[in-house]
């Protein structure tokens, strides 16, 4: 059955690879770009995200662009789901090829939102459709070492309201055998529209027994995280508190109205602090999408410029995108002093506490890693992509 499986998959040609090099390399990072004109999707992995001729290594993709950045990267394998066969497959890079480990059978196709329960247990969140009038999400525990489903179930949460019955799962966290979930609620409209309701509910769940304990309330923004396999929307402090963002704005919960937000759950509690908001939209004007924690109390954000874009068909290609450095215990946010970016949703900032780096598309068509000093708010340049990229969607650091 395994085989039939693994045959099924390779034929969908998703996350397939090619060897081009013989050389091997010991790489720190990968970035996934997405290429210009028709050109596969790649994988670029480097030694250092400094701007030196360090050995490098590139892997073309399959053509099936949207889904090739949404891998999960962990203790040295790629993770993905496939969108068109619900096959989970693992793979290593193994000299100048990513090589398939394993595979198993999934029944649902697209992962909204994950987290790890330890190193070796993926816990995976699926919306799956509306059946008898209930809002229901499917949970996997993976275990990726043996490549097997330890636990599989259905959880149904109350609807919000008849008007806004579509489910959006958004952030889950596991921490003493309580499973926490952020979810809203959204509705369809035209053709391709959507808008989310002005609610952000928080569930506690009893794990494994899947016994729902209570439900928070949230109205001062909606739309709690996103899927985070392609851009992140939460992290963890020195502390063990659990920060997340909201993301009303046009590109995710298109709820305008209603301010982007950080919000704060501290380390074993599984109520939100209603004490602890940070606005960010009051702060800045506009909406952001990600944010990522750099050490000491600070985190970055990416935000758009709604008066640089028409409306969502150019949001994806115009050069807004700023990077802002958020003080989290005085609420303070501060423009970082780096070109425009471009891109709707991005995985593209890592820190090792010191400096920054941030993957952007520049107006001059030059893809780069900068680099920004924490202490003296210095910027560098670093590493540049080659020719060839359009966007860099993804940068992942190989080595934690």
């Amino acid at each position: 059955m395994k085989r039939l499986v693994l045959l099924s998959f390779l034929a969908t040609f998703i996350f397939s690879c090619q060897q081009i090099s013989k050389k091997n390399i010991d790489p720190d990072f990968v970035f996934c770009l997405f290429n210009k004109d028709e050109s596969p999707t790649s994988l670029f992995f480097s030694e250092s995200l400094e701007d030196t001729r360090q050995p490098s290594l590139q892997i073309p993709l399959s053509s099936s662009r949207i889904q090739e950045r949404e891998y999960i990267y962990k203790n040295g394998f790629f993770y993905r789901l496939s969108s068109q066969t619900s096959v989970f497959t693992k793979h290593r890079l193994q000299g100048a090829s990513l090589v398939l480990i394993d595979s198993i059978q999934l029944k649902n196709r697209d992962f909204e939102t994950i987290t790890w329960k330890d190193d070796n247990n993926l816990i995976a969140l699926c919306r799956e459709d509306l059946i008898a009038k209930k809002a229901q999400a499917r949970l996997y525990q993976i275990n990726v070492a043996e490549m097997k489903i330890i636990k599989e179930d259905t959880i149904t949460l109350p609807f919000a309201t008849k008007e806004y019955n579509a489910l959006h799962l958004g952030l889950v966290d596991i921490e003493n055998n309580n499973l926490w979930l952020a979810y809203s609620f959204f509705k369809s409209h035209g053709k391709y529209g959507h808008t989310t309701s002005d609610t952000t509910y928080y569930a506690t769940i009893k794990y494994p027994s899947f016994t729902l304990q209570q439900i928070q309330k949230e109205t001062r923004s909606t739309y709690p995280g996103g899927f985070n396999i392609i851009q992140s929307y939460s992290f963890k402090d020195e502390l063990g508190d659990y920060y997340f963002m909201t993301n009303p704005g046009i590109a995710l919960g298109n709820n305008l109205k209603l301010p982007t937000a950080i919000f704060r759950k501290k380390k074993g509690q599984q109520l939100v602090d209603q004490h602890f908001m940070i606005n960010v939209s009051k702060s800045i004007g506009n909406h952001a999408y990600g944010i990522w924690y750099v050490g000491n109390g600070k985190a970055i954000v990416r935000n758009e410029q709604k008066n640089l874009y028409t409306d969502f068909s150019n949001y994806h290609a115009v050069y807004q995108f700023e990077y802002r450095l958020v003080d989290l215990k005085s609420g303070s946010i501060e423009r970082m002093p780096l070109p425009l970016d471009k891109g709707t949703q991005k995985e593209n900032v890592w820190s090792d506490k010191k400096d920054v780096y941030i993957a952007i598309d520049d107006a001059n068509d030059e893809h780069r890693v900068w680099k920004y000093n924490l202490q003296t708010k210095e910027i560098s340049k670093g590493i540049q992509l080659p020719n060839s990229t359009n966007f860099i969607v993804r940068m992942d650091y190989l080595k934690k």
